[in-house]
């Protein structure tokens, strides 16, 4: 019933914009197919397991242009592994899902989206370790200067009691802004993010009001083209209502890329994340994240392609140096190769992991990975690509740290798959 209804809602809202005489109607979206074996996930010797999936997602788009200065947008998303009766949005079989419905309007110079939109804070490397993600609110975005512009916004990040209680104060808002600077050679998005959280709220574990802030910058500098340095610097720190779950800690990424080759890309980064350390009454030393999604190289930290060729943990507490070649031109026109080498090892405290339930995510000092990914995609079409993605990652867990059955493993994906852009 409830995908009925959805599917008439999705239905009224075409033909209803497409009626409209004052509004254009746009339709883009993403068709996905993968395969993928996978073996070794739980990085558990004993008990190695390994499957075959399929998978299919299908996203659609919807804009409803009144203006080049008004539109509406209705992005919808349905997904599921074959085999099942039904596709599924999220957690529920059957339905479409709605990713994102928002309104997008400029006024005054100034360009306003509400409703439920994505909200990525600034970054350069893999996404934001903070918030990056669809969610609630108000964001403001103009120009001030030629070289210097703004963001501005408002998020209801999530309603813990939802509408059940008219005088609750479980919600958490976050108030951003971020000022972008970009001059020849040289550009920063310096950042601050304050957050209300209120009582029984997840990301605080708190019985009472919490508050927290973050700050960061970018930077990018391709003043020594074709050499590009970029990367990003992000703080957090969240006061709860008791101490044991209090956190800050901090980020750092640096990228270097040299884009003077036909060929290829070479590429070079390397990541430090701040980790736990042995007191384990004061809080955390790891960033505190709102809602992040970011990825080094395709496989351990994410970054596939396709639908399900990452482990894509949000871990923290860690540093990597990887290094890898882009866009390597193949011997066929629109064949293109990607080959990317990575090591990790944790910045967590070995007395404090000791304490925690083995994982095969969470790195001790005493922890480290390689992972190796080699990814080949092929251009059917200018907007139909098929790719083959191979990874393969070897943990050197140690036993001292997460006992005698838990030292590690070797992981590896073989994922293939099918993507039609539109």
């Amino acid at each position: 019933m409830k995908r009925l209804i959805m599917l008439a809602v999705l239905c009224a809202f075409v033909l209803g914009a497409s009626a409209a005489s004052a509004a254009d109607l746009k339709v883009s979206g993403a068709f996905v197919t993968d395969a993928a074996w996978m073996g070794g996930w739980d990085f558990d010797d004993e008990g190695d397991t390994s499957a075959f999936d399929l998978k299919t997602r299908m996203d659609l788009v919807f804009q409803v242009v009144a203006s080049e200065d008004l539109k509406a947008v209705f992005y919808t998303r349905t997904e599921g592994l074959w085999g099942q009766d039904e596709f599924s949005a999220g957690e529920t079989q059957g339905e479409i899902g709605v990713r994102r419905v928002y309104l997008d309007f400029n006024y005054a110079g100034v360009n306003f989206k509400t409703g439920f939109l994505p909200v990525t804070l600034p970054n350069e490397v893999g996404g934001s370790l903070i918030l990056d993600e669809e969610v609630t609110g108000l964001v403001a975005t103009g120009a001030i200067t030629e070289n210097v512009g703004y963001m501005g916004a408002y998020v209801r990040v999530n309603d813990e009691d939802g509408d059940t209680t008219a005088t609750s104060n479980a919600q958490f808002d976050a108030y951003a802004a971020a000022l972008p600077v970009t001059y020849d050679g040289f550009g920063m998005t310096p950042f601050f993010v304050y957050g209300n959280i209120g009582d029984n709220n997840d990301l605080a574990g708190n019985l009472e009001d919490a508050s927290a802030y973050w700050l960061g910058t970018t930077y990018a500098v391709n003043a020594f083209d074709p050499i590009v340095v970029k990367g990003d610097i992000n703080y957090g720190n969240l006061d709860a209502d008791n101490e044991i779950n209090d956190a800050s800690g901090w980020a750092f990424t640096l990228d270097v890329a040299y884009t003077g080759m036909d060929m290829m890309t070479p590429e070079a980064y390397f990541v430090y994340t701040s980790g736990e350390d042995d007191d384990t009454t004061d809080g955390s030393e790891r960033l505190p994240q709102v809602d992040p999604d970011w990825a080094i190289g395709t496989f351990f930290f994410g970054g596939d392609y396709f639908l399900q060729g990452s482990i894509d943990e949000e871990v923290l507490g860690f540093w990597a140096l990887g290094a890898q070649l882009n866009d390597i031109a193949s011997f066929a026109e629109g064949l293109t190769h990607q080959a990317i080498v990575i090591y990790a090892q944790g910045t967590n405290d070995e007395d404090w992991a000791k304490a925690q339930a083995y994982d095969g995510r969470t790195l001790s000092e005493e922890d480290s990975l390689i992972e190796l990914d080699f990814n080949t995609y092929y251009k059917l079409m200018d907007e139909l690509t098929v790719g083959l993605e191979l990874g393969y990652i070897n943990l050197d867990a140690d036993e001292d740290v997460w006992g005698n059955d838990n030292d590690g493993g070797s992981a590896y994906k073989i994922s293939t798959g099918i993507a039609y852009a539109f």
